[in-house]
């Protein structure tokens, strides 16, 4: 597992999927912005068609390749980051910087991962690994009084 998410932190753009309210997959590519134990963060804009399907639909897939390897998430989102990773986030990015003004024009997602594939074609035999987390493994939500309203 450990691998995957090295994977990850090496992988700035995902392909990342949602559904509509036909249940109908639109895919996107997202910046992956930090990666914390099983969790990735994200951020799009209020205003997206990606933020209206997750406020519909908190299901989520997320995928990540280079050659012969690629990893896939699945998950659920969470838009209850704190503040202060918010800020990191922004801080750290310069494509949100150019885009947006301020971090307070984002919503910033945590996509906890429920299972992971792990795929290598570049050995024989191949490596398929596949990580499914329970409710144990799953991290705990930050503590309400943490979060600040950013609207």
């Amino acid at each position: 597992m450990k691998k995957a998410f090295h994977f990850l932190e090496g992988h700035e753009d995902m392909a990342f999927a949602t559904c509509d309210r036909e249940h109908h997959p639109k895919v996107r590519v997202l910046q992956l912005m930090k990666t914390e134990g099983h969790t990735l963060y994200f951020a799009v804009s209020p205003l997206s068609e990606t933020y209206a399907q997750l406020q519909d639909n908190d299901r989520a897939e997320a995928l990540a390749w280079e050659g012969d390897v690629s990893v896939r998430v699945a998950g659920k989102v969470h838009f209850d980051v704190p503040d202060e990773t918010c800020r990191e986030i922004y801080q750290n990015s310069q494509l949100l910087q150019r885009l947006y003004t301020h971090y307070k024009e984002l919503a910033y997602l945590r996509f906890v991962a429920e299972k992971l594939d792990y795929y290598d074609l570049s050995v024989n035999p191949p490596v398929q690994d596949v990580y499914a987390f329970d409710k144990e493994d799953l991290p705990i939500a930050p503590d309400p009084s943490e979060l600040e309203h950013r609207k």
